[in-house]
């Protein structure tokens, strides 16, 4: 099974061995933001807010035409971590983070 390592925005070390889920989670709920995974039409659509910021949900380009909400859920959490989210933690396989680890 794939594994991921969650990094800060200066390349450190959040959160290691998640899974997919996981470390979406931990991305998308940095810096009090908060996260939900809606159905609209026929698929399921990411949408994000800042609840620090009281402001109101956007909806992300990140969408599933699975046909069930585990399925999407998958499908949207390896979005997310294949994904570059400015200001936000960022994920990488275990593997990536080791590679780039043992060259510094």
């Amino acid at each position: 099974m794939l594994k991921f390592t969650v990094v800060d925005i200066d390349g450190e070390p959040i959160a290691r061995h998640l899974t997919a889920a996981e470390a979406a989670h931990i991305i998308l709920t940095d810096d009090g933001r908060d996260y939900e995974i809606r159905q609209q039409d026929h698929g399921f659509v990411l949408w994000t807010r800042q609840q620090v910021a009281n402001r109101p949900w956007e909806k992300t380009v990140l969408f599933s035409y699975a046909p069930t909400f585990a399925s999407a859920e998958i499908d949207i959490f390896h979005g997310v971590t294949s994904a570059h989210w400015p200001r936000h933690p960022e994920a990488m396989t275990d593997l990536q983070f080791d590679a780039i680890a043992a060259e510094a």
